[in-house]
């Protein structure tokens, strides 16, 4: 598993951000990433704009999130 950290933009507004994804791989994390941005962002799908992958983390037996970051 890797963490991908995408760039991307909310269309209406014009607001650039980063979000990042646990996923198997770059594709699996594109097509779940724009559905969890809207949700995150309190807006429709149609309304994100996926960017460019910024980069792409190796997960390790290590690795520990906060609940607030998940």
């Amino acid at each position: 598993m890797q963490r991908f950290l995408f760039e991307y933009e909310i269309i209406s507004s014009g607001i650039s951000r980063e979000h990042s994804i646990v996923a198997k791989d770059e594709a699996d994390a594109k097509n779940v990433a724009v559905e969890r941005i809207a949700d995150i962002e309190f807006t429709d799908a149609e309304d994100i704009k996926l960017g460019r992958l910024v980069k792409a983390i190796e997960l390790k037996d290590t690795y520990y999130e906060c609940e607030g970051c998940t």
